[in-house]
């Protein structure tokens, strides 16, 4: 079966679906109904220690972000939520709450999030501790470093944990199907 490959200036849309991405570096991006993912050319690139232009994938809708595993002394490049920020490897997921509004939710260690200013120096946003989830307010008008603001943080509830481990974690909700063809044979 060959499967699809993602290049620089492709914009994946899920509609009513749902869609996993894979690497060869062992992350997973899985994707909900209407959530897309672009694969762009970024000036940082998304790796904070060493910003430069490279392909960056950005994230918008509901999205659930691991990895199987990290070599040791492997440099990982980050993924950026479209209307807000960045962040590093680690396993979390996200939702666009509104169009001002996103939350992030550290599942399994801390989870931090940062931006660029206008003149590319990085700043902090936000520390996730493993357990709780924040939100972040984003206002496109103000400049970089007055754009964002944690609206609130709060620990993850049960109900929360339930839904994200049923639609994102469960692994049998993600499992590739045969699909019927039509017309074939």
């Amino acid at each position: 079966m060959t499967r699809p490959t993602l290049e620089v200036g492709d914009i994946l849309k899920t509609r009513d679906g749902l869609v996993e991405v894979r690497d060869n570096y062992g992350l997973v991006l899985r994707l909900g109904p209407s959530s897309e993912l672009e694969y762009v050319y970024h000036p940082q690139g998304g790796i904070i220690a060493q910003p430069a232009e490279r392909p960056t994938l950005v994230f918008f809708g509901e999205i659930f972000k691991f990895r199987h595993y990290v070599r040791p002394l492997e440099v990982v490049a980050c993924g950026k939520y479209r209307t807000s920020c960045w962040y590093c490897p680690a396993n979390v997921y996200a939702r666009n709450l509104d169009a001002h509004r996103d939350a992030f939710y550290a599942l399994l260690g801390e989870v931090f999030i940062w931006e660029w200013d206008e003149r590319g120096q990085s700043f902090d946003l936000v520390s996730i501790p493993e357990g709780y989830k924040a939100m972040l307010r984003h206002d496109p008008t103000q400049p970089m470093r007055n754009r964002y603001a944690v609206e609130d943080m709060m620990p993850i509830s049960e109900k929360e944990w339930e839904y994200i481990a049923s639609n994102y974690i469960n692994p049998t909700r993600w499992i590739s199907r045969p699909q019927e063809v039509v017309g074939a044979g």
